[in-house]
């Protein structure tokens, strides 16, 4: 047998020298030269450059590809060049999309380090020059475009086509976009998520606030660090190929794409909105997110959607990807999900071998010139079809036996995750009440008569701090804190060259709008006195109540300049403000014409000089007067912005008029202080009778509300009619606000998911404040700091005076025994302060209001002492009526009085209830048998509508005096079981 032949091993030794040389050559080129071969790109034309972008467009190998398709603009997110769709010739999406015919034009935002004034461009600078791209192209083909986006590059497309609705926009596509930042983050939930982030963010606030931009080189080491093993692969990989130069320039370009060259700097103004605005805020999910001045929300998106989502992706979670369906229900979403990283989505194997044969059948479907692309797989078959492909990968099978085990091993990281969540939720809570709540609450604690506090002072305040930081929305426009401030200033000027001075009470007759809202802080920082009144009260009450205020001056709005002109007996002329009709007619000033800056201020003149113990405002209503001083306008303002957690994160949706204690102390006071944004909300979200649910859920989503300030039976048409598709997902976390009863409370939480409520309860007459902070349905809660003292005594109501001890003294009622709310006051001059009470010389003023506080210290609302009938064993409260027939099916709005009496004189009057809605008779007549037989009512009268009070409760005034006509169909009998018409009574 021959002997096997030997290696030649002079020619292993030489073979081995080559390589060596070879390497020590190409590695001795990459140091001097920087790369080896000559640069890549596709070809293309440059149609548009200017300072923050250009516009490319590349050359399609098919001739016919304009006739047959519509363009596509490409968008690279911040950071990562535009050559991230163009790396290698092999990871090319331009070679892919034009070698196929279609249309490619790429948005290039350059280098910003490189360019003068790039690292100073704003978030803005971004979304508007894809807006600008969509337009140029849009002309240039006479066709619509379809949007494609990768990361960040997806987020600016969301947000392009949103800001101009649509137009000129066929479709959108987006690799590995987030839009639910706050579901990004591993294993928490996105409430938690948010809070995590918002930590975050104040340990990185000083530093985010002094830098320049993020430079590149640091988003290139953090994908690095989040692909770690892939870096070390390719290291190793690139270490062993260094003798090949063929095989290195082939792979030249992307490799140094990825030690560098594809990242560039992130301008510094850039990163700070999207930190506070889309990472904190998370407003590219809620909506509202501002741009150019102008308020955009992504439920304005209607066009086809496609979105890539990697189920590796670290950097773009695929809850927070998907969130888009969410954000935008009117669109038509479409999935396609792959296993690959955040980066391996657009540029390698998977890239190229899924995602642009993908996109490029897409565009096609839509263009109607091809098929539905077939990645297109129901959301529900997406796990395990992305199950089988994994095992057709990985070649990994589980067995039988094995499957048990890895449910429990499911089931204890599923319970640390658990506790990791209730823990983080704890010390976030503990976190916000250090950071918020405990500074609010001291401000109140440490508030004196003589304190300088008020709404122009609280304003002045944060505008000096945070001048460019949102304050108001108001019909798709946003305005700053230094925009509010300067407007007020202006007006201020205006007041005093009309000659009105510290003290002087001015009578405001608007609309809830900007200048409204602008006044009352301009008549606060003057010093003045701001009586506000009810602007749909009829020309009859208004003479009454303007007549009885002793006004120096009334100042309207355009609208009201006629009503104004015919209530007002002064000898000065109305003052007009803000937008509207002009010219005026005769006996009207317009302020508008003053120009500020020639009104020289006089020396008494102290800007907010207000103090806690001056009278502020008067809201004035037919039937109302309420005198607010600046504290009693504090304790409402901290104490609801401390009860709501508000934050700049916050969006307050201030759905009430200005003439309402809500409106003007809680919702607008809450958000100033509470550094929230305030969304102003159309005259047409909040009708007579409670919120238009379209009206109300299409202001949410425009404006990314999180907290909205409720009064009364407002919010009950919200769960009257059938669910609207605003409202899933949406941003609301909080309702809030005094008079929903707890039948309410719960349909609402099982109507709109996880949301809290709030319940408050205030006096506008007294210092009161009371807050239900732990969210027990019904409850009024317990006092705010800063709060006047509180006692319940005992009332005689025969006798309609209290109940007094052997020395003529006030008893205090016992634990859970309803009596009369009254509170301690130092101003005697309402009607309704009783001196002498617990001792001589004390001060009590009476809240009508009857109310038990139990043992854990709550207190419950039991009825307003108007609203008590007299029973044959005693009085009754309507209230608790009314609380059983609103659980009833149908039953919309309900008041229960008393008519008149019965046979004889001494006998109680006969119960009614009105309602509006059609009761389940069933329900009804069981709901009624549950009541004590002195609480049935005799009949129940169903109605369309019922009038309300501008505190949104059904009004009783008048109704008494309709009596009962027991031939009338719509009046139903009780019958000792159920009730009847006189139709079915035969």
């Amino acid at each position: 047998m021959a002997t096997p032949k030997q290696p030649n091993q002079k020619s292993s030794v030489r073979g081995g020298l080559r390589r060596l040389r070879a390497t020590v050559q190409n590695a001795r080129e990459i140091i001097e030269f920087g790369r080896l071969g000559d640069p890549w790109g596709s070809a293309h034309e440059v149609v548009h450059a200017d300072r923050h972008y250009s516009l490319r467009r590349y050359a399609s190998v098919s001739a016919n590809a304009q006739s047959e398709c519509a363009p596509l603009i490409l968008v690279p997110p911040l950071m990562v060049t535009s050559e991230v769709y163009d790396v290698a010739p092999e990871v090319s999406a331009v070679a892919a999309l034009t070698s196929v015919g279609l249309d490619v034009w790429l948005v290039d935002f350059g280098a910003p380090e490189r360019v003068t004034g790039g690292l100073d461009r704003t978030l803005d600078d971004h979304v508007l020059a894809v807006d600008d791209a969509i337009s140029r192209v849009a002309r240039a083909t006479g066709k619509s475009v379809h949007l494609v986006g990768y990361s960040q590059g997806g987020m600016f497309c969301y947000q392009a086509a949103a800001y101009r609705h649509g137009q000129d926009v066929a479709s959108l596509v987006s690799f590995g976009s987030p839009v639910d930042i706050h579901r990004n983050l591993p294993a928490v939930g996105a409430d938690l998520g948010g809070r995590v982030i918002g930590l975050a963010r104040r340990a990185i606030a000083r530093p985010l606030g002094q830098a320049e931009g993020l430079p590149g080189f640091l988003t290139s080491t953090g994908f690095k660090l989040l692909s770690l093993r892939k870096e070390l692969a390719q290291i190793t990989d690139f270490l062993g190929k260094l003798h090949d130069r063929e095989a290195l320039v082939k792979r030249e370009s992307r490799r140094r794409f990825l030690a560098g060259e594809g990242f560039v700097a992130w301008p510094g103004p850039a990163l700070r909105t999207f930190v506070d605005e889309f990472i904190v805020a998370n407003r590219l999910s809620s909506g509202g997110f501002v741009i150019a001045g102008r308020t955009v929300t992504l439920a304005d998106l209607r066009m086809p959607i496609l979105y890539f989502v990697g189920d590796n992706d670290e950097i773009a979670r695929a809850p927070s990807v998907r969130a888009i369906r969410e954000a935008a229900p009117l669109a038509e979403c479409f999935e396609v999900a792959l296993l690959a990283g955040h980066f391996g989505l657009v540029v390698g194997s998977t890239a190229m071998t899924k995602t642009w044969p993908t996109v490029a059948q897409w565009v096609r479907w839509r263009e109607q010139v091809g098929p539905r692309p077939t990645a297109l797989i129901d959301p529900n078959e997406r796990v395990d079809e992305l199950r089988r492909e994994w095992d057709e990968v990985e070649g990994l099978e589980v067995d039988a036996d094995f499957e048990p085990f890895i449910n429990v091993v499911g089931a204890l990281i599923g319970g640390v995750v658990d506790r990791i969540e209730q823990a983080a939720e704890a010390y976030g809570e503990s976190f916000d009440d250090l950071r918020y709540q405990l500074p609010r609450l001291r401000t109140l604690e440490r508030m004196q008569p003589d304190t300088q506090i008020s709404l122009g002072r609280e304003l002045a305040s944060k505008a000096a701090k945070h001048p460019e930081r949102t304050f108001f929305l108001w019909k798709g426009r946003a305005f700053t804190l230094a925009d509010a401030d300067r407007r007020v200033d202006a007006i201020v000027r205006g007041l005093i060259d009309r000659e009105l001075r510290l003290g002087d009470r001015i009578g405001v007759l608007m609309t809830g709008r900007p200048s409204s809202l602008s006044l009352i802080a301009a008549i606060s920082r003057l010093g003045a006195i701001a009586v506000i009144f009810d602007p749909d009260s009829s020309t009859i009450d208004l003479h009454r109540m303007i007549g009885e205020s002793d006004l120096v001056a009334l100042i309207c709005d355009p609208r009201h300049v006629e009503i104004g002109l015919a209530t007002w007996t002064g000898s000065d002329p109305v003052l007009v403000l803000g937008a509207g009709p002009r010219p005026l007619p005769a006996g009207a000033f317009d302020m508008e014409t003053i120009d500020p800056t020639l009104v020289e201020l006089p020396i008494w003149h102290e800007a907010n000089s207000g103090r806690a113990l001056e009278l502020a405002f008067e809201l004035v209503t037919p039937r109302s007067r309420g005198r607010i001083s600046n504290g009693r306008w504090a304790v409402s303002a901290y104490g609801a912005a401390a009860a709501c957690r508000l934050a700049s994160r916050d969006t307050v949706l201030c759905v009430l008029h200005l003439h309402h204690a809500t409106g003007l102390l809680v919702a607008v006071g809450g958000a100033l202080v509470g550094s929230a944004r305030l969304a102003l909300a159309s005259t047409s979200t909040c009708s007579p009778v409670g919120l238009d649910p379209h009206e109300f859920w299409t202001e949410v989503r425009h404006t990314g509300a999180s907290v909205v300030f409720y009064a009364g039976e407002m919010c009950r048409p919200l769960v009257a009619g059938p669910p609207l598709p605003a409202e899933r997902n949406h941003p609301l976390r909080l309702l809030a606000g005094s008079g929903m009863r707890s039948d309410l409370w719960k349909r609402l939480v099982d109507r709109l998911g996880p949301i809290a409520i709030r319940e408050f309860y205030a006096s506008t007459e007294a210092n009161v404040v009371l807050a239900n902070i732990d969210g027990t349905p019904g409850a009024l809660g317990r006092p705010l700091p800063g709060s006047a003292e509180l006692a319940i005594i005992a009332y005689d109501f025969d006798a309609g005076d209290f109940v007094r001890d052997s020395q003529g003294f006030a008893r205090r009622c016992r634990s859970d025994e309803a009596g009369l709310l009254i509170a301690r006051v130092d101003d005697p001059r309402s009607d309704r302060v009783r001196p002498n009470v617990f001792s001589t010389g004390d001060r009590w003023f009476v809240t009508r209001d009857i109310v038990r506080r139990d043992a854990a210290g709550d207190y419950w609302f039991v009825d307003r002492t108007s609203q008590l009938i007299r029973g044959p064993h005693g009085w009754i409260s309507a209230r608790a009526i009314e609380d059983v027939l609103y659980t009833v099916p149908g039953v919309e709005l309900v008041v229960v009085y008393g008519l008149g009496h019965g046979p004889s004189a001494t006998e109680p009057p006969t119960l009614v209830a009105t309602l509006v809605g059609n009761p389940d008779r069933v329900w009804l007549a069981n709901a009624v048998a549950g009541l004590r037989l002195e609480q049935r009512p005799r009949f129940i009268r169903l109605r369309a509508q019922l009038a309300m009070t501008a505190g949104f409760r059904p009004l009783d005034v008048g109704l008494a005096s309709e009596g009962v006509d027991p031939g009338d169909p719509d009046t139903l009998h009780w019958d000792g079981h159920r009730y009847v018409s006189v139709v079915e009574r035969g």
